[in-house]
């Protein structure tokens, strides 16, 4: 009997071809549209141009009202990071572009002094984060592409990786379905280059639970996997229309099944 390569499925750079899904282009169109009017606006005849000194020792210069940065304006920060864009009582509010010193440059929405709403985040490597923000973290829906050529499209939570989700990995290999936090978690498939396919359950980016593996030769397994190996009761399916029960422990057959009607799919899988 064959054995699995769960090896396969672990890659410590952990990130697909694809490009934004249709919704997120929708939003995103629908976002800039929006922009101007969402900003704050401070009519021209109650603001003026003026330096500040802000308490963190920061420089400010740009709109101010009431002796506080409103409007647009420049922002240099202690730290040596730069910020341009839209203020409200002294907070980086609305849209605008935030330089880190030895970072990502953030090109979006901030609500009091954090992304929040849609942006882009581009780093010097040239791996890029387009999609949603909230109190400064990737929440929502966004594609993340690394410069390795890795892209991942879907959900995130905190800024990991969390929800529904399909990433890819330049050398053809894809998984598409359930995430959390970083891993692959719940039910999804994963598709390898040479055309084998795992559609089941996962567990902390391992094959866990009940899943159907099948090979390009139209070679099928049905059964439990721990681990990421066959263990526990399964069928195997040959393209002769052969089919064999038997007892896995963590991918090694251990014995066969005179039972040839055992039902391995469970009852609720198609609905799935």
């Amino acid at each position: 009997m064959e054995n699995l390569e769960d090896s396969f499925e672990s890659d410590p750079n952990y990130p697909p071809s694809s490009t934004l899904n249709k919704t997120l282009e929708e939003k995103t169109i629908q976002f800039l549209k929006t922009q101007k009017e969402s900003q704050h606006t401070i009519p021209s005849e109650s603001y003026k141009s003026e330096e500040l000194q802000m308490d963190d020792d920061s420089k400010f210069f740009g709109q101010t009202k009431d002796g506080q940065a409103n409007g647009n304006g420049k922002l240099w920060l202690k730290n040596g990071d730069y910020y341009e864009g839209d203020f409200f009582n002294n907070y980086m509010h609305g849209k605008g572009i935030y330089n880190y010193k030895n970072g990502p440059i953030f090109e979006g929405q901030f609500l009091y002094n954090k992304p929040d709403g849609y942006g882009v985040e581009s780093w010097p490597d040239g791996s890029l984060y387009e999609g949603y923000f909230k109190e400064g973290k990737k929440c929502g829906k966004g594609c993340y592409k690394w410069y390795q050529g890795c892209v991942y499209v879907g959900e995130w939570k905190n800024n990991k990786i969390h929800g529904n989700g399909r990433y890819d990995w330049p050398d053809g290999r894809s998984y598409s379905g359930s995430w959390v936090n970083n891993q692959m978690h719940g039910r999804g498939k994963y598709i390898w280059s040479d055309g084998k396919c795992y559609d089941g359950e996962y567990q902390n980016d391992r094959k866990q639970g009940f899943g159907i593996f099948y090979w390009p030769d139209c070679k099928q397994y049905q059964g439990q996997w721990k681990d990421g190996k066959q263990h526990g009761k399964g069928i195997m399916l040959y393209p002769d229309g052969k089919k064999r029960v038997g007892q896995w422990e963590y991918g090694k057959l251990i014995k066969y099944s005179e039972d040839d009607n055992i039902q391995i799919i469970p009852d609720n899988w198609l609905q799935q």
